[in-house]
């Protein structure tokens, strides 16, 4: 077997870099960024299994280019959500406790300028968009537009996404819109400060809306929109038995889910003269992990890749569209696996609450889940067990594909989805 080396690797590189400057050369660049939050490869494997089964593919199996993901913090070995974004936002490191800052200021980007991604494209020309399911202030997303010494001043961090002025934003949060003593459509407000940032939000000319069926209502001609789907989140975060208890779903009906805001704001972007910027979180999946609730994960999941498959779409349509996906940990490591389930003398039924190591052991109430049928037709049994309820540095993966996946490869730092984001955008590769 040849041996390739450090030559054999930078020669392809080099192609590919400059396959990326003509596409932009050409077209306008445009990215889209997707974080499915929480999710490691060991989470997209279950996904496998419940969807397509062991022999199928997942739209996520469809990004061609593919690297190990390395995104510790300058003070800790695992991202948090927040501190995790604001590397996506600027490309640089950030502290654990970082929300668009960096030592205590807005930091300067890996492009040189003091602005984030989104920000930087705006000013380019580019029209930008979020999406989120839980809330508009959710750091996955909202990193890219606010910078905020406190990631709890949810209230800021709301006014600050209004005055970036998106030209879409669609998630949950309804709550941080709002005054105390106001009720919205969800809920009574939170905001001690008296701002009405709905009102404000009208007047600055966005449409608000606040189901699924007033977003799908929207005619075309509508561009500025903001959505507020939920009080916080747009599912609800429970484990399954408390679920089953309240007799709640895992997601809230009136509240469309992370692929449909996608494809809202694809049908509005898709034409834009200078290209866009599409941020999009699904944070069901990692939520839902530290409940350690497997079927709420992978419903979360499947609306993810969903995503994924309107943007491989897109990048059909318009060979300048950068996609790039990839979270930032793996919360509650995951894992489907089938051991034992053929001697019940070491794993009986109904299956238990956790395996003899101790872990928790998620099942069918009991009973294996059933994977889709496999080449030959049979549906194959498994469970999930969980390592944790938090946060871990291990089994992420990014994946990408257009002019920016040039940048995915081999073992990349967490900066690489800023860098890959960049080229697809502007055509400059950041060393």
């Amino acid at each position: 077997m040849r041996r390739l080396t450090h030559a054999g690797l930078v020669a392809p590189l080099a192609a590919a870099l400059a396959l990326a400057s003509a596409a932009h050369a050409a077209t306008p660049g445009s990215a889209i960024f997707l974080h499915p939050d929480g999710m490691g490869a060991n989470t997209w494997n279950a996904l496998r299994l419940r969807e397509v089964g062991p022999d199928g593919r997942l739209a996520w199996d469809a990004l061609p280019a593919l690297a190990i993901y390395v995104g510790p913090m300058l003070d800790g070995v695992a991202a948090t959500s927040n501190g995790g974004a604001t590397t996506h936002a600027y490309g640089v490191r950030a502290e654990t406790a970082s929300f668009g800052m960096v030592g205590g200021r807005v930091p300067v980007a890996a492009s040189g300028k003091p602005a984030s991604l989104m920000r930087e494209a705006q000013a380019a020309g580019r029209k930008v968009a979020i999406l989120n399911s839980s809330t508009l202030t959710e750091p996955g997303t909202a990193a890219f537009l606010a910078s905020v010494a406190d990631r709890d001043d949810e209230a800021t961090i709301a006014a600050q996404i209004l005055e970036a002025r998106p030209d879409i934003a669609l998630g949950g949060g309804e709550m941080f819109f709002l005054p105390r003593g106001v009720r919205g459509r969800h809920g009574e407000g939170a905001r001690t400060d008296g701002r009405n940032l709905v009102r404000e939000a009208r007047r600055a000319g966005y449409t608000v809306v606040y189901t699924r069926a007033e977003l799908a209502a929207l005619p075309k001609s509508v561009k500025r929109v903001l959505g507020l789907f939920a009080h916080e989140h747009t599912f609800n975060e429970f484990d399954e038995a408390t679920l089953a208890a309240k007799q709640l779903p895992v997601f809230q009906p009136q509240a469309p889910r992370f692929d449909e805001m996608l494809a809202f704001i694809l049908d509005r972007l898709r034409d834009a003269p200078q290209g866009y910027l599409v941020v999009g979180n699904e944070e069901g999946t990692d939520n839902l992990s530290g409940e350690n609730n497997a079927p709420g994960v992978l419903d979360a999941a499947a609306g993810a890749d969903r995503a994924i498959a309107l943007a491989l779409a897109e990048t059909r349509r318009n060979p300048a569209l950068t996609v790039v996906v990839a979270s930032d940990s793996d919360n509650g490591g995951m894992n489907a696996t089938g051991d034992d389930l053929d001697e019940p003398e070491d794993l009986p039924r109904p299956l238990p609450a956790r395996t003899a190591s101790g872990s928790p052991l998620d099942s069918d109430n009991g009973q294996p889940f059933l994977s889709a049928p496999d080449a030959r037709g049979v549906r194959q049994p498994f469970y999930v067990t969980w390592a944790s309820d938090s946060d871990s540095a291990g089994g992420t993966v990014v994946r990408a594909t257009g002019p920016g996946a040039a940048r995915i490869h081999g073992t990349v730092d967490s900066t690489a989805v800023y860098r890959a984001l960049y080229l697809g955008l502007f055509g400059r590769d950041i060393p």
